[in-house]
């Protein structure tokens, strides 16, 4: 008689036991089930832009690209901590629908332009090589991945959605380190080829 009321008072306890931890357990199981952003922190702090791709991107003003997409990016980008380079071919100021806009990113230095005549994807990834940093276009880079295979590295080709004036970033990187201060009346250009001796080799820290 003792063993069976031991059985039914340990079923008993091990019922209730299960009833008051199951809904924490199924809460934890379901929060791991769930899909997580991608969140990646980047070794460097350069993000390099392709500004054709991105002024390009979504519905067109006519059967012109929207210079508020480029604008997007870059302050999104800025505000995630990048240094950002946004570089553009020099036919962009026939398919922008605010060719104005862009002569005066391009006389700040905010937008620079690749010389007529020659593919900016080259100076894009060039820079970004350089810099090891990330580069933001949706393009694939197909013919490029000979002289730069690091393309192929999906945490630096990073690509982008604007919903709005938000963009959104895939894989959603994050600098490691925070980009420094640059003085206003410093020349933006001239830092793009600077590089000190005691500069660390971030190249090492990218699978390929």
């Amino acid at each position: 008689m003792s063993e069976y009321l031991t059985t039914a008072l340990v079923a008993a306890a091990l019922a209730l036991l299960t009833n008051a931890l199951y809904p924490k357990m199924r809460r934890i199981v379901e929060k791991r089930l769930q899909p997580r952003r991608v969140k990646v922190r980047v070794p460097q702090d350069v993000a390099v832009v392709d500004a054709s791709n991105v002024v390009m991107h979504g519905p067109k003003v006519g059967k012109k690209g929207r210079i508020e997409n480029l604008l997007v990016v870059i302050n999104a980008l800025r505000e995630r901590g990048f240094e950002v380079y946004a570089i553009a071919d020099a036919s962009l100021r026939h398919k922008v629908d605010k060719p104005e806009v862009l002569e005066r990113l391009i006389a700040k230095g905010v937008v620079l332009q690749a010389p007529a005549s020659t593919p900016a994807d080259y100076f894009i990834l060039s820079v970004a090589d350089r810099e090891y940093g990330i580069v933001v276009s949706n393009d694939v880079f197909k013919e490029w991945r000979t002289l730069f295979p690091w393309i192929k590295d999906k945490y630096r080709l990073v690509r982008y959605m604007i919903v709005g004036k938000t963009a959104y970033f895939y894989p959603d990187v994050r600098p490691k380190k925070k980009r420094k201060k640059v003085k206003e009346e410093e020349p933006l250009c001239p830092q793009l080829f600077k590089r000190s001796e005691e500069d660390e080799d971030y190249s090492k820290y990218y699978v390929m």
